[in-house]
C-alpha cells in the first residue's frame, strides 16, 4: 500500500488519463443504455426457456433408475438452478430490463422480493433475495477490492491462509467450500448483510469490522447463531423455503408413483440421490464461474474507498475483474453470463445481449488507455482462486499514493 514507486508492472499506473478513461467508458455506457429494447427481453425470455427447459426436464427424468439418464437429469438440474440465479435474477435484480420490459415481469423492484410466494415462482435459491441484493448489488459492486467488500476471498479466507496446516488439508477445505459453499457461506453472509444494513438504519453502531466478519454455519452458529440473528430464524425465513420445495416436495410425485407400482422405494430413492448430486454440481458450477471473477495475483485490491462513477470507480472495475472464454449465448449460458464480468461491472444495469456487444469494445478502450484487461479460461482462472484461497499467492495491491486524488473518499486500514 504504501509505496512510492511503481513496479514495472505497474508503471501503468503513472501514465493514464482518468477523465479520458472515463469519458470513454461513460460515452459507451450511455450507448449501449440507448440502444437497449425489445431484442433485449427478446433475448431473455430465450435464456428463461433455456433454464427452465434445464430445470423441467432435469427433474421430470431425476427419478428414473438408469445411469446415463440420470447423469443427465444431474447435469440439467445443476444448470437450472445455476443459470436462474446468474443471468436470470442476477442481471433483473441489477435493473437491467427496468426500461425496456413493458410489462414489468422482470422488474429488481418486485422480482422474488416481498413474499414467500414471489421468491417460489420468480427464483428460488438458498439465499433470500432481499439479502442477496443488499449484499451484491450494493456492498459488492460498490466497495469492490476493497476490504469492505463482501465477496473479497483473500480478507474472507485469511484464517485458512494463515492457519498451519499441511497444503492438502487446506486443498480439502477447498474443495468443501466448492461443494457447499451457496447454503454454507453464502446464504448467511448476505442475510448478516441485510440485517446490519437494517440495524444501522435503526441507530445501532456496528463497525466496519463487526460487519466485516464472515458468517458461516458451524457448531457454533447451530448452538447461537451470529451476533445479528438467531439459526431458528435463519433456517425459517433463508434456507427453509428452498429446502422444502427442493428436498420434500419435489420427490413427492415419485414417492407416490413409487407406492402406486410397488417399486419398493426404488425411484423415490433415485429422484433424492439426483436431487443431491444435482445440489452439489450446482454448487461446483457456481462456484467455478463466480469465485474466480475477482480472486488471482494479476488483480488488484485497495486500500481506500472511491466515488461511485468516478474515474477510479471504472478503473477498479476493470483491474479488480476478469472475463472468460465468451460471444455466443451457448458458451454465456455455461458460464452464467459471467464471463463478462468487467462489462457487468462498469454498467450493472445493462441486459445480457448489451454485454455482448459491449466486451470487443471495452477492450479496444483497454488497449488505448493501456489498462490491464484480464480474459483467462475459466479453469486457469479456478487455479488461480485456489492459490490465493491457500495462501500460494496473493493478490497486488494498488499503491494509495497513486490512486487519483479527486475520487478518494476515504483510506481504509
Amino acid at each position: 500500500w504504501d509505496a512510492n514507486k511503481l513496479s514495472k508492472e505497474d508503471e501503468w499506473i503513472g501514465k493514464l488519463d482518468h477523465e479520458a478513461f472515463r469519458k470513454d467508458v461513460q460515452d459507451l455506457g450511455k450507448k449501449l443504455a440507448e440502444q437497449q429494447g425489445p431484442a433485449d427481453v427478446a433475448h431473455l425470455h430465450k435464456i428463461v426457456m433455456w433454464s427452465r427447459f434445464c430445470s423441467y426436464f432435469g427433474a421430470a427424468t431425476c427419478w428414473i433408475p438408469m445411469l446415463p439418464v440420470q447423469l443427465m437429469s444431474v447435469f440439467l438440474m445443476s444448470c437450472g438452478t445455476m443459470s436462474r440465479w446468474t443471468i436470470i435474477g442476477h442481471h433483473v435484480c441489477h435493473g437491467g430490463f427496468d426500461k425496456v420490459d413493458t410489462t414489468k415481469r422482470y422488474n429488481r423492484f418486485t422480482f422474488a422480493v416481498g413474499s414467500v410466494t414471489k421468491r417460489a415462482k420468480d427464483w428460488l435459491d438458498w439465499m433470500l433475495v432481499e439479502a442477496w441484493n443488499m449484499e451484491h448489488n450494493q456492498l459488492h459492486h460498490y466497495h469492490l477490492g476493497e476490504t469492505t467488500d463482501p465477496d473479497l476471498v483473500e480478507h474472507n479466507l485469511a484464517p485458512l491462509r494463515g492457519w498451519p496446516l499441511p497444503m492438502f488439508a487446506k486443498y480439502l477445505a477447498v474443495v468443501w467450500m466448492a461443494c457447499t459453499w451457496k447454503w454454507w457461506y453464502y446464504a448467511p453472509n448476505t442475510y448478516k448483510q441485510l440485517k446490519v444494513n437494517k440495524l444501522r438504519r435503526e441507530g445501532h453502531q456496528i463497525s466496519e469490522e463487526e460487519a466485516a466478519v464472515p458468517c458461516t454455519i458451524d457448531l457454533s452458529f447451530l448452538i447461537g447463531g451470529c451476533q445479528f440473528f438467531g439459526p431458528m430464524e435463519f433456517f425459517w425465513k433463508v434456507l427453509g423455503p428452498y429446502f422444502f420445495v427442493r428436498f420434500m416436495l419435489t420427490p413427492l410425485p415419485f414417492l407416490a408413483f413409487d407406492v402406486a407400482v410397488g417399486g419398493n422405494g426404488v425411484y423415490a430413492k433415485t429422484a433424492m440421490y439426483s436431487l443431491v448430486f444435482a445440489e452439489i454440481l450446482t454448487n461446483i458450477h457456481s462456484f467455478i464461474i463466480i469465485a474466480t471473477n475477482h480472486a488471482g495475483d494479476d488483480l488488484y485490491r485497495f486500500n481506500c474507498h472511491c466515488t461511485p462513477r468516478s474515474c477510479t470507480f471504472f478503473l477498479r472495475q476493470v483491474i479488480s475483474s476478469v472475463n472468460y472464454p465468451l460471444g455466443t449465448d451457448l458458451c454465456d449460458f455455461m458460464h452464467g453470463w459471467l464471463n463478462y464480468q468487467i462489462e457487468h461491472h462498469l454498467w450493472p444495469d445493462l441486459s445480457m445481449l448489451s454485454y455482448q456487444k459491449a466486451a470487443p469494445i471495452m477492450l479496444e478502450i483497454c488497449k488505448k488507455h493501456n489498462v490491464p484487461y484480464i480474459k483467462h479460461n475459466v479453469f486457469w482462472r479456478l487455479k488461480k482462486l485456489t492459490d490465493i484461497m491457500v495462501n500460494k499467492a496473493s493478490m497486488r495491491k494498488f499503491p494509495v499514493a497513486f490512486e487519483y486524488a479527486p475520487d478518494i473518499s476515504e483510506v481504509q486500514h
